[in-house]
């Protein structure tokens, strides 16, 4: 009896560990996507906390966790691992995204590795054929970069930094340092 009573709570704890802590937030463990939005488990509108998968494109507001599919896009934000051939962020990215094309329209944070990176601003890291942002603390290493302004250093075969005074355009490495 003492047992059965032990399993039972056991369980109701591990479920409620699963299920999200508020529950007006429509946040949501699991999403298994076909072709996002109509053809998904968890609505688009909702939140993912853990693992998404996209078997051809999946489409949430915010996201936390792993992100893997051909086309994963978050049209809030997005923290953690995105994996796949596209990946997509409309607003604030946080973690690393692997893919063939990288794109964060807002704020970026951690690195991008790709054929083509892009973002808005940030800092981090960002390693692929081309790569390009906005705004940029941090590292770029491709064959192209191209930056309107960088607090940082760029490694490739053509090198641009918009906002640089002088010497904007520079073959195998560019720098900028100061504001």
């Amino acid at each position: 009896m003492y047992r059965k009573g032990l399993v039972a709570a056991g369980l109701t704890l591990l479920l409620s560990s699963l299920l999200p802590i508020s529950a007006g937030a429509q946040e949501k463990p699991f999403q298994l996507s076909f072709i996002g939005p109509s053809l998904q488990v968890v609505d688009e509108e909702a939140d993912i906390r853990g693992l998404r998968i996209n078997l051809i494109y999946g489409v949430n507001r915010n996201v936390k966790g792993l992100d893997i599919g051909l086309v994963n896009r978050a049209t809030g934000n997005f923290k953690g691992l995105q994996a796949g051939f596209v990946n997509l962020t409309d607003v604030d990215f946080t973690g690393w995204q692997n893919g063939l094309v990288n794109v964060t329209d807002g704020e970026f944070l951690g690195f991008q590795q790709g054929f083509v990176n892009v973002t808005g601003t940030g800092e981090g890291f960002q390693l692929g054929f081309y790569n390009s942002t906005q705004r940029l603390g941090g590292l770029q290493v491709a064959l192209v970069n191209h930056a309107e302004d960088l607090y940082g250093l760029q490694i490739g075969l053509i090198n641009i930094i918009k906002s640089k005074a002088k010497y904007s355009i520079l073959p195998f490495v560019n720098w900028k340092y100061d504001e």
